[in-house]
């Protein structure tokens, strides 16, 4: 009879016998699974990966390996009001993602369910602050593909970058359509921006490029970014709105200095409370003007 079930189904029946004894247990709330599980797309070597959300105050460990039928059981456990909590706030990264992505096996609380399925869509609110948060990391290989083309003069180097980049966009452009990123973000961002994706994914994944061809592909990266800027920035100028200097993150906010947006400022900052010892911590400030130049 073993031999007779496709590996779809001896995951599904070692998950189905493992989540009904947990579900037995008092101290279980709920169960996720996410990964290959959650997609459907398991292989031989493929584990059930998840989370136990437990009653509060019950947990002796955070995580545990084991076995059901042969097959790897790979979960964590986390208490159900800071699981709730944690859900509330999420709103970019990579437990975003994976939560986003995750399906709920069984939940004796309606309330988790609810707040699940919120956390599984993104709101327009959300996605400009998601889609900057993820500008850091491709502004990083955009500037290391053109650091190894002008000063290592190393372009299949300066390729590989080009690849990583990608799989930003990808992530980026699910997000642009209020769709969670996730392990099949390129796959999904090729439907949804085929000419994009070619361009910055499929050439430089399938032959060795030029110099000119790898600085073509950091011009539409830089396009992209600046095609969507009045999209991801509105947020951030409306946090710098009022002319003072504060301090922001180094991705997006960089971009924009780069591109003459805001301006780069200095706060003095104590590190210590009992301490005159200062550094000079970077900030930025909007001028108005700059944008209307």
């Amino acid at each position: 009879m073993d031999h007779d079930m496709t590996q779809k189904e001896k995951h599904m029946n070692a998950l189905n016998n493992f989540a009904e004894r947990m579900k037995k247990d008092p101290n279980i709330v709920a169960m996720l699974v996410y990964g290959s599980m959650a997609y459907g797309t398991v292989g031989r070597k493929s584990d059930i990966a998840g989370t136990l959300i437990t009653r509060d105050g019950s947990v002796s460990k955070k995580s545990f390996l084991a076995d059901e039928d042969g097959i790897f059981i790979c979960f964590g456990l986390r208490e159900v009001t800071k699981f709730k909590k944690d859900l509330q706030e999420l709103r970019s990264g990579y437990d975003h993602a994976l939560l986003g992505s995750s399906n709920i096996v069984f939940s004796k609380d309606k309330s988790l369910v609810e707040l699940h399925e919120a956390t599984r869509r993104i709101g327009s609110d959300d996605a400009p602050k998601a889609f900057a948060a993820k500008i850091g990391g491709l502004y990083n290989w955009m500037w290391k593909a053109e650091k190894h083309i002008t000063l290592i003069k190393d372009p299949l180097y300066a390729q590989r970058f080009l690849q990583l980049s990608a799989a930003i966009v990808a992530e980026m452009e699910l997000i642009r359509h209020k769709e969670n990123p996730n392990r099949e973000a390129i796959r999904r961002a090729r439907e949804l921006n085929p000419q994009l994706m070619h361009e910055i994914y499929t050439i430089p994944s399938t032959k060795v490029m030029t110099e000119e061809e790898i600085w073509h592909t950091i011009n539409v990266l830089d396009d992209y970014l600046m095609k969507h800027m009045d999209w991801w920035s509105e947020h951030i100028l409306k946090f710098l709105d009022d002319g003072e200097a504060k301090i922001g993150s180094w991705g997006a906010m960089t971009y924009l200095e780069d591109k003459g947006v805001i301006m780069r400022a200095i706060l003095p900052t104590r590190l210590f409370k009992n301490s005159k010892l200062t550094i000079d911590e970077v900030a930025y400030i909007y001028v108005k003007e700059n944008k209307n130049a």
